[in-house]
């Protein structure tokens, strides 16, 4: 599957974002110039505070959310660990789900200390996918490699272990499908930015005085209409 197109304002975001950061702090320097050599600050102006503020708060969490550095880790989402008898000339088998992408990986090994003639025992080992492929393979081994087996479709996935010896054998299985998981570490810390600026905007827009403003222009509006 192709990823989606990217488009052109996102390449320029950031820096917007930046550039308003950048502005917003600049903003509070000079305010606070002014603070230190006694200059008034009326209601208006710290209205016009709690505004910058709350912009610097809102544009950093959204840049958390959507366009902070990504992280990825391996989520197991299935596994099989036991240990499994199998009859001399007969074959075992163990089918599992995946979906395309997940990863498949594992060992087999034949258990050693089973008896006296156990280290001269063998095994064929077969991984088939959901078209009935086989993806890996390994003959007349006592002990599998580690096999690490990626997904390129989805459906019902089958190992099958063959015993080569006329006598029981015991193997132990170990089977573990997994995802990789794409997140965003700095998420949870945006969401939380954003909402706390949303009060610091009402705040700023009530001190401002913008819905004062708008309320006296809609009251002239309103004279001028009966007169």
């Amino acid at each position: 599957m192709s990823a989606p197109p990217e488009m052109w304002w996102t390449s320029f975001l950031p820096l917007i974002i930046v550039g308003v950061v950048i502005l917003g702090v600049l903003f509070l320097l000079v305010l606070g110039i002014l603070m230190s050599r006694r200059v008034t600050i009326t209601m208006r102006t710290g209205g016009a505070v709690a505004l910058t503020l709350a912009s610097i708060l809102f544009l950093t969490g959204l840049w958390s959310m959507f366009l902070s550095p990504m992280a990825t880790y391996q989520e197991t989402k299935d596994s099989f660990y036991n240990a499994v008898l199998i009859d001399g000339l007969k074959t075992w088998e163990y089918t599992f789900s995946v979906q395309e992408g997940d990863t498949v990986g594992g060992s087999i090994g034949i258990r050693i200390d089973g008896g006296p003639n156990a280290s001269g025992k063998t095994f064929n080992l077969r991984i088939y996918d959901a078209n009935n492929n086989v993806v890996w393979s390994e003959a007349n081994t006592t002990y599998s490699k580690y096999f690490n087996i990626r997904a390129l479709n989805s459906g019902v996935y089958k190992v099958e272990v063959q015993n080569l010896n006329r006598e029981t054998i015991e193997v132990y299985v170990q089977i573990t499908i997994s995802a990789k998981v794409t997140f965003r570490p700095l998420d949870p810390l945006g969401q939380w930015l954003s909402l706390i600026s949303l009060p610091i905007f009402g705040l700023g827009v009530w001190a401002s005085g913008l819905f004062a403003a708008r309320q006296r222009k809609g009251e002239k509006e309103l004279v001028k209409v009966d007169a």
